[in-house]
């Protein structure tokens, strides 16, 4: 529909006289193209909500692992000070239980490094459409 508005608008700019039942279809195809033309704006308006909401999530989940690694060097400052109290034993299992924190910490990370991966793989293609969509509207303008 809206190649044949271009089409249209290309002829009476060479000139072509358009009258009748040309005209009374062209206004027919106008409040159509408008319609579409608002659902185009309004699928690009609920991907970028949709695109802020993923990022606002992303930004949560960034924060609370933030915040876990601070308070897991806040914690291994404050066994530091007490290290040279403690019996060996004592220092060696410390020593596990920091170790297994910090691997937890990076499989956490990992994880969230591959959710973002993914959750970019699946956008592309969206993306995509998104950009097609766009230029289609811009053209019909």
């Amino acid at each position: 529909m809206g190649h044949e508005l271009l089409k249209v608008k290309t002829e009476l700019k060479s000139g072509a006289q358009i009258v009748g039942h040309e005209l009374d279809r062209l206004d027919d195809q106008v409040p159509i193209l408008d319609q579409e033309s608002l659902k185009v704006q309004e699928s690009l308006a609920s991907t970028v909500a949709e695109r802020l909401g993923e990022t606002g999530d992303r930004q949560a989940r960034h924060k609370a692992v933030t915040s876990q690694l601070h308070k897991t060097v806040q914690g291994t400052e404050a066994q530091s000070s007490y290290r040279d109290l403690l019996p060996d034993k004592d220092i060696i299992r410390l020593n596990r239980q920091h170790q297994l924190e910090l691997e937890n910490d990076e499989i956490s990370l990992n994880l969230m490094t591959q959710e973002k991966l993914q959750q970019q793989e699946a956008r592309q293609p969206r993306d995509g459409k998104i950009s097609e969509l766009k230029a289609m509207v811009q053209t019909m303008m």
